[in-house]
């Protein structure tokens, strides 16, 4: 279902943090979590973790170091929109996210299974 007119989404939600980060974070954020704001905060965690895998799979580089804080402020905005009362979220509904993507979750079993097939 689309969002009523004017209605906050994640993506203009995005948008307000974004513009008071440094130029080149936001430029790197874009790229990695615009198909997969309709997915909403999971997507983001997702998002997050593939830039993770990016950056771990890389020479350590600049580039890799952005892709890097890239994906560290993907996961903290995902943790902030979950929270938000505008957004619909909760400090609970924060707390099922974390539980969900830290190490016993979605975090754990893509870097756990990595260190396996090396």
């Amino acid at each position: 279902m689309p969002a009523e007119p004017g209605a906050l989404t994640l993506e203009t939600w995005l948008v307000g943090r974004l513009q008071s980060a440094p130029p080149e974070l936001a430029e790197a954020v874009w790229p990695l979590v615009r198909g997969r704001l309709e997915e909403g905060e999971d997507g983001l965690i997702q998002a997050a973790l593939d830039a993770l895998v990016t950056a771990a799979q890389g020479e350590a580089t600049r580039s890799a170091a952005v892709t890097l804080l890239a994906a560290d402020a993907i996961l903290t905005y995902a943790l902030e929109a979950a929270a938000d009362p505008a957004l619909g979220g909760s400090a609970a509904r924060a707390s099922r996210l974390a539980e969900r993507a830290g190490p016993g979750g979605l975090i754990g079993e893509r870097f756990n299974e990595e260190e396996m097939t090396e």
